[in-house]
């Protein structure tokens, strides 16, 4: 068979002599792996639930046969085609992801970094769900280097990607510590102490509606956005930002800013906005340095008041306290709308204002912690995407 050579790739590793490997070879994948067909599960015995089911979202059920005891990469067959996985124990895969067996002297693991650079969308064979054939995996070409910098180069990543996986945990530890965290302070099972060592007074128990100004902002229509101005705001923007995700950028101009301004005020530090559509109850707190323009009746305006500590006011809506009256106000399982009279309606336990101050700062200093940890994640993992755009060909 006639071979293809390219050029070395932008970064690649010596062996131990200090000298360049071999270059890279170009193949088809059918020259690396063989592509097997997954089954349907749903009739074989699941008493002992010794090997997992994968499907292309992960691991589904557990059952008592494997369809494969070998090392291997996996890619979707229908729906999510741009995840490979990756498996070393026997497993049981579904009809709609593929499962693979390398060739003599192809590292699977190396297979695994290579599809996870490879742009499964463009081979998409649907107009509907996303799907893929094996013959089109088969025929894909990929240039791939000599077995051992297969080893090394599959060694690499994937020390990375325990470092990406060691974060991620972090992570989930912080977050089920947060949720603990706020469970037991708006439960009162944690309570903060004075300067002195002495107990706060006892929490009060009132409506929001009776502390604060609640409204909304002034219709703003579609036809007025714009590509540039005052940001404006969508209550799927809030969640987004909540969710640390991108938005999708949309303005108004300044004189719309400001003619619908002077009929609703402007937001201002310490306001809490809340979603009320779509993904109900998101709180987003207002910064100092924040000037943007909101959708009237998706988004719950709380103006700040006195009396209330706004980063407090941010956390007690995120808790479990909270977020149950609003679950019950628009009801859990439909498709509901938390408006202005249910926060006016909506209960609050209230400290006194240093205590809530404590608290709220409490949390703050947990959530900067978690803060860090993800962006250690995302940098990790843009790390490990320019790699793979680096040390593939």
């Amino acid at each position: 068979m006639e071979v293809d050579i390219l050029n070395i790739p932008k970064l690649r590793f010596k062996d131990t002599n200090g000298n360049d490997y071999p270059q890279w070879e170009k193949k088809l994948i059918k020259d690396i792996l063989k592509i097997y067909h997954g089954k349907d599960y749903k009739n074989e015995p699941n008493e002992k639930k010794l090997y997992p089911v994968l499907g292309t979202g992960g691991i589904i059920t557990y059952i008592d046969k494997f369809l494969c005891d070998w090392e291997c990469v996996l890619i979707g067959r229908k729906g999510t085609i741009n995840k490979p996985q990756y498996m070393k124990t026997p497993f049981w895969s579904v009809d709609t992801l593929f499962y693979s067996k390398p060739k003599l002297k192809q590292n699977p693991k190396f297979q695994y970094y290579l599809f996870q650079n490879i742009n499964w969308k463009i081979y998409d064979e649907s107009t509907g769900v996303p799907s893929l054939s094996a013959s089109t995996i088969e025929h894909i070409n990929r240039f791939i280097p000599t077995y051992t910098e297969q080893e090394k180069i599959a060694s690499f990543f994937s020390t990375i990607d325990k470092k990406i996986e060691n974060l991620a945990n972090t992570i989930t530890s912080l977050e089920n510590q947060k949720k603990g965290l706020l469970q037991q302070i708006f439960s009162q099972k944690l309570r903060f102490k004075d300067k002195n060592g002495n107990n706060y007074p006892n929490w009060e128990k009132k409506k929001l509606g009776k502390l604060l100004s609640i409204t909304s902002s002034k219709r703003v229509h579609e036809a007025d956005w714009t590509t540039s101005g005052i940001p404006f705001y969508r209550a799927r923007d809030i969640v987004s930002i909540f969710n640390n995700k991108p938005i999708s950028k949309i303005y108004i101009s300044e004189k719309l800013y400001e003619e619908c301004s002077s009929s609703c005020g402007k937001i201002s530090e310490n306001d809490l906005l809340v979603t009320g559509v779509g993904t109900i109850g998101i709180p987003y707190l207002v910064k100092k340095s924040d000037k943007f323009y909101f959708k009237d009746g998706n988004i719950i305006w709380l103006k700040n008041s006195p009396a209330i500590y706004g980063k407090y006011l941010f956390y007690i809506f995120i808790s479990s306290y909270v977020q149950k009256q609003i679950n019950m106000m628009t009801g859990k399982g439909t498709v509901g709308t938390y408006t202005i009279k249910n926060a006016k309606d909506t209960n609050i336990l209230l400290p006194c204002l240093e205590e809530q101050t404590k608290i709220a700062d409490f949390l703050s200093a947990f959530d900067r912690k978690l803060d860090n940890q993800k962006a250690q994640l995302e940098h990790w993992q843009q790390i490990k995407k320019g790699l793979l755009q680096q040390m593939f060909v």
